[in-house]
């Protein structure tokens, strides 16, 4: 080959390297994204790494009248909301009241009203349990223990004299000792009937005795002499009933009572 051709060849290739190499830097330039504009490049050198936070505002006497103003509203409508509730809850207590005292008797003495159910001077021989309440300054459950005794009967028990009296309710006995000096006796002219009786006021064990007759709907009462006679009967009818409304009475005008109170 001669030195013309090869000097041309050489040419040729350096043209064919520039123009591949160009294109290629063409490409490359055109294809690749574009960068942030130089303003926000100025603006990323010249603003600090982290913002300065912002001081908390300081609140003028408008901001603090206007949150104390609101706190007054909320709490008096909070207010009238319970007065409004404490009214319906009064006055459903006494709607409950009216319905278990119109079975009741009465009796006014002074500033104190004492509910009570009917007693027959004579009932049928047996041991009863008389409910009642004294409602005044102080709301109380009284009882009294009746046994009565009928010689027409045929039983023969005539004077029991107990000293106990045991109540069985809700799988639970309660047992209350009796001071014979507080019994009260009676006896017919004739012979004919006797009866012996305890009264008192329900402390805390005899309402809790109550009130698990109440719940368990059945349950029994026995008056005995340790070791010597007894009588025993139960709370159903009227004698569970009488029970169980005397105890939800006194429980609704014990909470009248104390809301009441409370106002």
């Amino acid at each position: 080959m001669s030195n013309t051709k090869i000097l041309v060849t050489a040419l040729l290739t350096y043209l064919l390297v520039c123009i591949i190499g160009g294109g290629a830097y063409y490409y490359y330039v055109m294809s690749a994204p574009p960068g942030p504009p130089p303003d926000v490049i100025e603006a990323q050198k010249t603003s600090p790494a982290k913002e300065l936070k912002e001081e908390p505002k300081e609140e003028t006497p408008e901001d603090k009248a206007a949150k104390e103003a609101q706190a007054a509203q909320a709490q008096a409508q909070a207010k009238a909301e319970a007065r409004k509730k404490s009214q319906e809850d009064q006055a459903k207590r006494e709607r409950e009241r009216s319905i278990l005292t119109a079975s009741m008797e009465r009796h006014k003495n002074g500033s104190v009203t004492i509910y009570s159910y009917y007693k027959p001077e004579h009932p049928a021989s047996g041991l009863y349990l008389h409910p009642s309440m004294v409602e005044g300054s102080r709301t109380r459950l009284q009882y009294e223990l009746y046994y009565y005794y009928n010689i027409n009967d045929g039983q023969g028990t005539a004077w029991i004299f107990g000293d106990h009296f045991l109540i069985k309710a809700g799988g639970k006995h309660y047992d209350f000792p009796l001071h014979p000096d507080k019994r009260q006796k009676a006896l017919a002219p004739d012979a004919e009937w006797l009866s012996e009786r305890y009264t008192g006021i329900a402390d805390s064990a005899w309402l809790e005795a109550l009130r698990a007759v109440a719940a368990a709907g059945y349950g029994t009462m026995t008056y005995y002499q340790e070791g010597c006679k007894s009588i025993t009967a139960e709370f159903t009818g009227d004698a569970y009933r009488q029970v169980k409304d005397m105890v939800t009475l006194y429980d609704l005008t014990y909470e009248q009572n104390k809301a009441e109170a409370e106002e």
